[in-house]
């Protein structure tokens, strides 16, 4: 009597709880600690020398070759944590494989006026990307 439980499911499920220690190195932060899910990654397309690297890290140069991926849709493309995938993007970007673009978020500093509000610049940019959609 196995109460519908599959035995493969609960192996699986207990390594995928080891795996991302292992992606990772033992770390569980990134060294820039601040990067956003937001933040949009970039690999530029003519990077040939991936020896040393790992699956994971590669398969991230893959999807953001040539093109912009935020952190979030690499952590859903590569079924990574997202914390995981903050650690390797910032590592990557360490050893010059990725740049990292983050623009003004509505936590960051500079996108608030002198009363603490949102600053108008942001504001506008918001707008104009919903008149965009």
């Amino acid at each position: 009597m196995t109460d519908g439980i599959d035995p493969r499911e609960t192996v699986d499920d207990e390594a995928y709880t080891v795996r991302p220690y292992a992606v990772t190195g033992g770390r569980v932060s990134a060294a820039s600690k601040d990067l956003p899910m937001e933040a949009l990654v970039e690999a530029p397309s003519g990077t040939t020398d991936l020896r040393g690297l790992t699956p994971e890290k590669k398969k991230i140069l893959q999807l953001a070759a040539g093109q912009y991926q935020s952190v979030a849709e690499l952590s859903a493309h590569t079924r990574l944590p997202l914390g995981v995938v903050r650690v390797l993007v910032t590592d990557l970007a360490e050893e010059k494989f990725l740049t990292i673009h983050t623009g003004g978020t509505a936590a960051d500093a500079s996108s608030h006026d002198d009363n603490g509000g949102l600053s108008l610049s942001l504001l506008e940019s918001v707008l104009d990307g919903i008149a965009a959609l």
